[in-house]
């Protein structure tokens, strides 16, 4: 049985909008599933406080314009980050620099193998753009990890998953002409759906044609779909053979989401998580870690993630 590492504590509540579907009851119902489970305190279970980012860490995807421009507002605390999803509040920067901290402490522990397998539930913004925040993401901790593993352990090959509802543009698109970064996505369709990007065709481009695959669903596709659609990641896996998984874990693909049309159960985390475990162990020494991403049902989110805790542990 494998260890898995759970980066959460009270910091972890301060990545809360106010009156907005992204708040802190979203780790408050998975550390409650943890405890109502009886993984709280088990041998192979670490609980790990967060940490937060510098802002040299920061710099390595992010402009410098941006980090100042959500330091003002989370100085003054009102406003838009972004467009109007992403409002502004009080200690919205230290609250964004621990979920980017919190990442990079994930890929320094897995890659040291201090303990096998991270999951880090304030994770996986994978909207946020080098000089701007979007939809919910105000830094891109994802983005920030990849250059890091590859600055850090000079790695060559890195595979992001990403099972969120809505297409990691700020993740694919960031990396879409770099052949070392390999991106795996399935989402619901972006004719649908924020942020209306992600399809098919899109590959990358230059050299890095081919290391791009964007897998759409219409709306209310469920678990067999979603089956179906993942055999293509665990085919496209192989042949990358990476030297390290990044797994975004969204749980806004579940039936009863308010924001978007998908009809999974939590088999599709079950499922997705004892996949890419298999894979990381077969081929990448078991270097995955997980992030939390979106999913605004507290349930849902709740059982999904349990479901990716339990698959790591294997």
């Amino acid at each position: 049985m494998c260890s898995v590492g759970i980066i959460i504590g009270d910091t972890s509540l301060k990545y809360s909008f106010p009156n907005h579907p992204m708040n802190s009851k979203r780790v408050e119902s998975f550390w409650q599933i943890l405890k109502d489970k009886g993984l709280i305190g088990k041998e192979n279970v670490k609980i790990i406080e967060p940490i937060s980012a510098s802002e040299d860490v920061l710099l390595l995807f992010h402009t410098k314009d941006h980090i100042n421009f959500v330091k003002k507002a989370s100085e003054h605390g009102f406003g838009y980050l972004d467009r109007g999803d992403t409002p502004a509040y009080k200690g919205v920067f230290e609250a964004s620099a621990y979920s980017v901290g919190s990442t990079i402490l994930g890929l320094e522990i897995v890659m040291k193998k201090e303990l096998d397998h991270i999951f880090n539930p304030i994770g996986g913004y994978h909207h946020a753009r080098k000089d701007k925040s979007e939809g919910f993401c105000v830094f891109n901790d994802i983005a920030i990890a990849i250059i890091y593993a590859k600055k850090m352990y000079d790695l060559k090959k890195i595979l992001y998953v990403d099972i969120d509802a809505h297409h990691g543009d700020g993740v694919s698109y960031s990396f879409y002409d770099d052949p070392t970064i390999f991106t795996a996505d399935i989402h619901e369709d972006g004719t649908y759906l924020y942020p209306g990007t992600g399809f098919s065709h899109e590959t990358g481009s230059g050299e890095a044609e081919g290391t791009k695959l964007n897998i759409t669903l219409e709306p209310e596709a469920g678990d067999k779909e979603f089956k179906e659609a993942f055999i293509k990641v665990e085919e496209f896996a192989y042949q990358v053979k990476p030297e390290l998984i990044i797994f975004q874990c969204g749980a806004d693909g579940l039936v009863n989401d308010p924001l978007t049309h998908l009809r999974y159960t939590t088999e599709a985390h079950r499922y997705s998580t004892e996949r890419l475990h298999n894979i990381s162990h077969e081929l990448c020494d078991g270097r995955i870690i997980a992030l939390g991403g979106g999913g605004y049902n507290l349930n849902n989110v709740a059982t999904a993630w349990l479901e990716v805790v339990r698959g790591f542990m294997g």
